[in-house]
């Protein structure tokens, strides 16, 4: 008896691309979801930073009865991107981590911009400004409300999904996920 030969099955040619156009399709659709999902996280991960750093803030102030000043007289100053003197970030909150541990440390802006003069001390942190800034007494964003008619005393503000560079003059929408992720704004918490 004669066993009949079949040759193994394969795939076509055709076959073969329709999948790989079905992958692409899907590919295609699922990214921009990730994408916007991963924006999203790390809007939420700088809202929760900065509550983390709020906390550490007004810790602070019940100790020293008043807020960490935003600038102080130091050999540290650098010029901010209108020229102004400034200190870095980092160093601008440094008294949040020492002596007194308010944060263990200070957490990353992960929307930071390579542009940004005042985070060249690796790894960039989130802007603050505080009323009680020696260097710039009675600046004009602290006379009365500011710009989102809120009376504070200090405002920490990260870059946001478009990583515009640091603005010196705190101009800003706010951003608002609801324009989408990659909208135009700032990320910011106010005292």
């Amino acid at each position: 008896m004669r066993i009949p030969f079949h040759a193994p099955r394969a795939f076509t040619l055709i076959e073969l691309l329709i999948v790989v156009a079905i992958i692409a399709i899907l590919a295609g659709i699922a990214l921009p979801n990730f994408l916007e999902a991963q924006a999203r996280a790390k809007v939420s991960r700088s809202l929760a930073d900065m509550r983390s750093i709020a906390t550490a803030i007004e810790a602070y102030r019940v100790d020293h009865n008043q807020y960490p000043a935003e600038n102080y007289d130091t050999p540290l100053l650098e010029a901010d991107n209108l020229g102004n003197p400034a200190l870095p970030n980092r160093i601008k909150l440094a008294v949040l981590t020492s002596p007194v541990a308010y944060m263990t440390s200070l957490p990353a802006d992960p929307f930071a911009s390579d542009e940004d003069v005042l985070n060249m001390i690796p790894p960039p942190v989130y802007h603050y400004a505080a009323r009680n800034d020696p260097l710039y007494p009675g600046a004009a964003f602290w006379d009365g409300a500011n710009v989102e008619n809120v009376y504070s005393h200090w405002v920490i503000q990260g870059n946001g999904p478009d990583r515009s560079p640091y603005d010196p003059s705190w101009q800003f929408p706010r951003y608002d996920a609801t324009n989408g992720t990659v909208s135009l704004g700032n990320v910011l918490r106010f005292s």
